[in-house]
């Protein structure tokens, strides 16, 4: 596609009427730039992408899209906003791919990557070819706008027909998803979170909210138990939206570590998946399902087939007698209702393992202290990824808002495991949080391979084989 083309009817200053290179990629990262790429210039929170201009240019970059003029002898499209007019220009080159498919959008605190992987399983077992966007797949849990669309086109070409993708409130404060059209959209949950972002939980209430809207698409499903999502509700319903209104009340909820049970639409459903969430995000994960055309007797079969999501309420066994579980809660709120079902299902004590991130919102860590005070028995603090931030500072402030002292502190997380596992009794329940699938810590920049599950699973098998069980 020639320069000419990607920007037309875009507003902007082109400050060449010479040249008209024909343009193959839209990169915002320098370092990906070859030869006939466009290459656009993000002002992020740590870099700023007109600092590279040069670096991309003797990369071979054929034109530039920014904010400010560089002086480099290349064609520049110069734009307001570079973040405006990105997606378009992202979506135009591959010839917008999400008109092509169905897109489900998926939003909220919690439980975004589990229904977008339930409903995955559902539509494979129907026979609908699918894909998933979130944070299994990728860096970013919405990526960028170029990579996305890219995503987009690779999954038409290889006859995809449905992705089902999680949605960031920064991808959509970004405007990462603008020019994304969406089959539907669909609302979890809000509680406290990234906050060292959007400042203000009105902030991060109203930058979920504009998902709700036909710009996006013209079908929703919406969680009602909340405010959070009877506003939105209404907001999507004046927006002309056909939108599925959801509630996870009296649905005679069972579980148990490995399985769960529920009513729904007249059917007693039983699926594979433990824990106080699963109900919940496969009721989302359902009612998607029906909105995408499906009947509820495929949706219940596949509902039946679905399987375990890795660091999603993950089940291990450290004895016969004793258990563990993996999960990603990161939040005040996930935190408190996972050990609240653990409550129901434990017959001794609660261990827990859990640290706070670094370089995030610090608010939550004074709260995540006290939802442990309460909810665990045993509380081991310890580091998740502190990033720049000192580990020991971290744990200091999630100590600051706990009502009983922790039992121990061990910064290194694998010693932390160690000692919930040695330490835990017949009856008891080892519950390592916060980092769920995650496979390395960042530390003061460095990436270090480290597994929850892969040390647990290591830390129980010196321990049997030393005959210490």
């Amino acid at each position: 596609m020639f320069l000419s083309d990607l920007i037309a009817d875009l507003e902007g200053v082109l400050d060449s009427e010479k040249a008209d290179p024909e343009i193959k990629r839209v990169i915002h990262d320098s370092r990906e730039i070859v030869e006939g790429d466009i290459f656009c210039c993000i002002k992020g929170q740590s870099a700023n992408g007109h600092n590279y201009i040069k670096e991309a240019i003797n990369l071979g970059a054929s034109a530039v899209l920014a904010e400010e003029g560089s002086g480099f002898n290349v064609p520049t499209f110069l734009v307001e906003d570079v973040r405006n007019v990105l997606p378009r220009v992202a979506s135009r080159i591959v010839g917008h791919p999400s008109k092509e498919l169905s897109v489900v959008g998926v939003t909220g605190t919690n439980g975004k990557t589990s229904v977008v992987n339930i409903l995955s399983e559902i539509l494979h077992k129907h026979g609908v070819s699918t894909a998933t966007i979130g944070t299994l797949t990728g860096v970013l849990t919405t990526p960028e706008a170029p990579e996305l669309q890219r995503e987009f086109r690779k999954y038409c070409d290889n006859g995809v027909e449905v992705v089902a993708m999680e949605v960031s409130s920064h991808s959509l404060v970004q405007q990462r998803v603008a020019e994304t059209h969406f089959s539907t959209v669909a609302f979890t949950n809000l509680s406290h979170d990234h906050l060292d972002f959007h400042k203000k939980m009105d902030s991060y209430y109203r930058a979920k909210g504009q998902l709700f809207s036909k710009n996006f698409s013209g079908k929703a499903v919406i969680a009602v138990d909340q405010e959070y999502g009877r506003s939105y509700y209404k907001k999507a319903i004046t927006e002309g939206m056909n939108v599925e209104a959801l509630s996870f009340q009296n649905r005679n909820v069972a579980f148990d570590k490995k399985n769960s049970s529920f009513d729904w639409r007249g059917e007693r459903v039983t699926i594979s998946l433990g824990g106080p969430f699963a109900f919940a995000n496969a009721l989302v994960a359902a009612e998607i399902a029906i909105q995408l055309g499906l009947d509820v007797a495929d949706i219940v079969s596949g509902l039946d087939s679905v399987k375990a999501i890795p660091g999603r309420f993950e089940p291990f066994s450290i004895t016969e007698e004793i258990a563990a579980i993996i999960d990603y809660a990161h939040t005040p709120t996930a935190l408190a209702e996972l050990l609240e079902g653990c409550q129901k299902i434990v017959a001794g004590r609660i261990i827990l393992v859990f640290g706070c991130g670094g370089d995030r919102d610090s608010e939550k860590r004074p709260l995540m202290g006290e939802v442990a005070s309460v909810g665990a028995d045993v509380n081991i603090l310890t580091s998740d990824n502190p990033r720049s931030e000192d580990a020991s500072k971290i744990i200091a402030e999630i100590i600051s808002g706990m009502s009983t002292k922790p039992h121990s502190v061990q910064v290194a997380r694998r010693q932390a495991i160690e000692e919930a596992v040695a330490e835990a009794k017949p009856g008891d329940l080892v519950v390592i949080a916060g980092r769920g699938h995650e496979e390395y810590q960042e530390i003061q920049g460095e990436k270090i391979p480290f597994s929850d599950k892969e040390v647990l699973l290591d830390v129980i098998s010196k321990s049997n084989s030393l005959g210490q069980r």
